[in-house]
């Protein structure tokens, strides 16, 4: 019976439409950022674009909009590269150089903004993916376009050199400027309509832009509307504009820059970006391309796109006595155009440790946990426990999702299905955190020659810099008693208080020409108590 199974299920498999056919292959180098991308609201939510929703708002009171500093920061960052030398662009040298050095990233928009971001920074999210990711909240947050968003910027060690666009700069500074970052003279005129549509000037920033007391909460807008809008063209093309940087004080004392930067060719651009549609395409690329600027040699993914299906929190623990392995975790369906409601059932058809069908049934059920949503998307996730025998365990698994009208399509992750190791697992119940001692267990299979290793990840602070440091640390793991099939290994760590809730630690196997772990664990997950096995 467990052969006619998967056989069925191997038809279905190449003759459904599998929607995830084209998809990204789980587990992949974008995991991470693709919860905290598209799980803004609900059940596991990462709350990214929590600072910056609704648009209007900012937690730092009056006359402060964080989707404008989140825009305006990853804009500073990048402002400094050189495509001509292939140095610099978006790398997060930011975080080493507030304070205004020579008039860059003065104010307290960038100290405030990394702050808000900082948390989300980890071994899998770079700090520059960060930044460029809030750039993509920011805009959709304020019904502008969905900004396609890669990965894998590298962050920067230090400060980049100066020469972030200034008010008080010339038409033809701006001009080297921004071709110095990839952008000729039409684009110049471009990015500045799309970075400007959002926010103001600030007179204790500007005080000869705007001088204190002359405007509500000493804030200048940019335009007439809080929403990532055309406005900022067509008020200045219409001649109603209010933005600080044409009209008022800033042109007396030659800090005009919008002014120069948008009539520098006859306002032809400019009144193009006029036009909704132009505005929201052409800003959308140009800002794809504008966090797209990186030093040469790091290489992006392809644009991160939602899984349909995505394995989540997936756990195999060892129990007691050793001839059981309980499998749990959790399936996440997109379910954008095809509502929860639609769907009967979410199963996960499984195949044991050698690849066979020997496991019964191999089907385990699941059950709905909660729904969660994006700016675009929506989620239900589907919980799951099961019992395996030890000895044959699981490799892989499918999924497949039965609607109510009994159409039923699989999910394979291409053609070897979602792999699941069981060579080394977390033994969360035999793990935990007291007074600052990190004890972690994990179980290693018998039949492996390699030792263990626990490898922490932790944040150190840096004084002055946003966010901490990333510190690597190895600690070498003691094998200690046989349970059935598997041996059960041991390490401590003293953690320091500041990191007891946000370390993230792999269990690894040693040798071995390819890395066997159970991987980004999080220490505030475990319980106060071990519990022996």
């Amino acid at each position: 019976m467990a052969r006619l199974v998967w056989a069925v299920v191997t038809y279905l498999f190449f003759t459904l439409v599998s929607r995830a056919a084209a998809a990204t292959t789980w587990p992949s180098s974008v995991d991470e950022l693709e919860d905290i991308m598209y799980l803004n609201t609900g059940y596991r939510a990462r709350g990214f674009a929590a600072p910056v929703t609704p648009c209007s708002f900012s937690s730092e009171g009056a006359g402060r909009i964080a989707a404008a500093e989140f825009i305006r920061t990853a804009f500073h960052d990048m402002a400094t590269g050189n495509t001509f030398l292939g140095t610099g662009g978006l790398d997060a040298s930011i975080i080493f150089e507030l304070g205004g050095n020579q008039g860059d990233n003065i104010g307290p928009a960038f100290p405030s903004t990394l702050t808000k971001l900082a948390p989300f920074f980890s071994s899998r999210s770079s700090m520059a993916d960060i930044i460029a990711l809030g750039l993509y909240a920011a805009v959709r947050s304020c019904s502008g376009p969905a900004v396609p968003f890669k990965s894998g910027r590298i962050d920067a060690t230090e400060a980049g050199p100066v020469g972030v666009p200034l008010p008080q700069n010339s038409l033809f500074t701006f001009q080297n400027q921004f071709a110095r970052v990839g952008f000729n003279a039409t684009e110049m005129i471009q990015v500045v309509a799309c970075g400007h549509t959002l926010g103001g000037v600030h007179a204790s920033n500007f005080p000869q832009i705007v001088p204190p007391g002359s405007a509500p909460d000493d804030v200048v807008h940019f335009d007439t509307t809080t929403k990532f809008d055309e406005k900022i063209a067509s008020e200045f093309v219409s001649g109603q504009t209010k933005d600080p940087l044409t009209v008022g004080p800033a042109k007396s004392v030659g800090r005009d820059s919008d002014y120069r930067v948008f009539s520098s060719d006859g306002n032809v651009t400019i009144s193009a970006m006029a036009n909704p549609t132009t505005y929201t395409t052409t800003c959308k690329a140009l800002l794809q391309r504008m966090i797209e600027v990186v030093p040469s040699g790091v290489p992006l993914t392809d644009p991160i796109v939602p899984y349909e299906i995505k394995p989540t929190a997936l756990q195999l623990t060892l129990l007691s006595g050793g001839s059981k392995l309980q499998f749990a975790g959790e399936i996440r369906v997109r379910t954008t155009s095809r509502p929860a409601s639609q769907i009967a059932s979410v199963d996960i058809i499984y195949k044991d440790r050698n690849g066979a069908s020997s496991c019964g049934s191999c089907k385990i059920p699941t059950a709905v946990k909660g729904t969660a949503a994006g700016f675009d998307d929506s989620f239900a996730f589907y919980g799951f426990t099961a019992l395996l025998a030890s000895d044959t365990s699981i490799s892989s698994f499918i999924v497949l999702v039965t609607l109510t009208s009994g159409a039923k399509t699989i999910y394979g992750n291409g053609p070897s299905g979602f792999p699941l190791q069981d060579q080394i697992m977390l033994q969360s119940p035999q793990s935990c955190l007291a007074s600052n001692v990190l004890t972690v267990v994990a179980a290693v299979r018998s039949t492996s020659s390699s030792g263990a290793s626990l490898d922490l990840t932790l944040k150190v602070p840096r004084t002055g810099i946003i966010p901490p440091a990333l510190q690597a640390q190895s600690v070498a793991m003691t094998k200690g008693a046989k349970v059935g099939p598997y041996d059960l290994y041991s390490a401590k760590y003293t953690l320091d208080a500041s990191q007891t809730k946000n370390t993230k630690f792999d269990v690894s196997l040693t040798g071995g020409s390819v890395r066997v772990a159970d991987s980004f664990k999080d220490v505030g997950g475990l319980g106060g108590a071990c519990v022996p096995l």
